[in-house]
C-alpha cells in the first residue's frame, strides 16, 4: 500500500512539475511584462498561464488531423466561424492552420478572453489587439499563405535561409502543415512570425527584431 501511495504521489508531482515547467519556460522567456502577462487582468484569476494552459483536464485540440498538444485550456472559435481571407470567405478549418486558430481564440473577438477552463466568459478583446474575422487587411496566413518554392530566389528568400534560423538573440519561426484543397501544404502561420511567450523580448511578440524591416526581409526579397 505504501509503495502504491508513493507511486501515485510521484505521478501527481510529475504532473505538477510538468505544469510548472510549462509556465516557467514562458516566464523565463520574458512572458512577464509582455502583452501576454495576464497577471493583473481581473478576468485571468491573476495567473499568467491558466488562460491558455492547464495541467489537468486540458482540451484535445485536433484540427483537420493536426493536434497541437499544448495542454490547451482556452475556448476556440467555432468550426463554422467564417473568416474573410484574401481568397474569399472560408470557414475556420479551411481558412486557418491549427496554430493560428489557437491565436484567434482571443484575437478574432468571437470568443471572450475569460472563456477558459470550461467557463463561458464575458470580457472580449478590444483595441489594436482585436484582429477580427476580416483578415483581408492582414498578412496572409493559413490557406492564403501556402509556401510555393517556385518563388524562392525571386520573390522570397529560400526557406532554408530563414526558417528556424537565428537572427541576433532570437530565431524565426517555422511554416506549419495544413490541409489545403485536400493536400498537406506548408503555410505561414501566426506562430511563424510571433512567439506568444516573447522569447527575445521583441515588440508585438515578434520572434525577431523588425528594426530596419529585418523580419520582413528575412523572407521577402525587396
Amino acid at each position: 500500500m505504501k509503495r502504491r501511495h508513493m507511486n501515485n504521489l510521484g505521478l501527481k508531482v510529475l504532473a505538477l512539475g510538468a505544469a510548472g515547467i510549462l509556465c516557467a519556460s514562458g516566464a523565463n522567456a520574458q512572458i512577464r511584462g509582455s502583452a501576454h502577462d495576464f497577471t493583473n487582468a481581473g478576468w485571468s484569476r491573476n495567473q499568467i498561464c491558466l488562460p491558455c494552459h492547464t495541467p489537468h483536464n486540458a482540451m484535445h485540440v485536433d484540427i483537420n488531423g493536426y493536434g497541437t498538444e499544448r495542454l490547451w485550456n482556452h475556448s476556440l472559435p467555432s468550426e463554422g466561424q467564417v473568416y474573410e481571407t484574401q481568397d474569399g470567405p472560408m470557414p475556420r478549418n479551411d481558412a486557418l492552420d491549427a496554430y493560428s486558430i489557437l491565436c484567434m481564440g482571443c484575437h478574432d473577438g468571437t470568443v471572450a478572453l475569460d472563456s477558459f477552463g470550461g467557463v463561458n466568459g464575458s470580457q472580449f478583446i478590444f483595441g489594436s489587439e482585436l484582429i477580427g474575422t476580416d483578415l483581408t487587411n492582414d498578412h496572409p496566413v493559413g490557406s492564403s499563405a501556402v509556401w510555393n518554392p517556385i518563388y524562392e530566389g525571386t520573390r522570397y528568400n529560400p526557406r532554408s535561409t530563414w526558417e528556424g534560423q537565428t537572427f541576433g538573440n532570437s530565431s524565426m519561426g517555422r511554416l506549419r502543415d495544413m490541409i489545403v484543397n485536400g493536400q498537406v501544404q506548408p503555410v505561414i502561420s501566426c506562430a511563424t512570425c510571433h512567439e506568444p511567450h516573447r522569447r527575445g523580448g521583441h515588440d508585438d511578440l515578434l520572434r525577431i527584431s523588425n528594426t530596419g524591416s529585418q523580419m520582413c526581409l528575412a523572407c521577402h526579397i525587396k
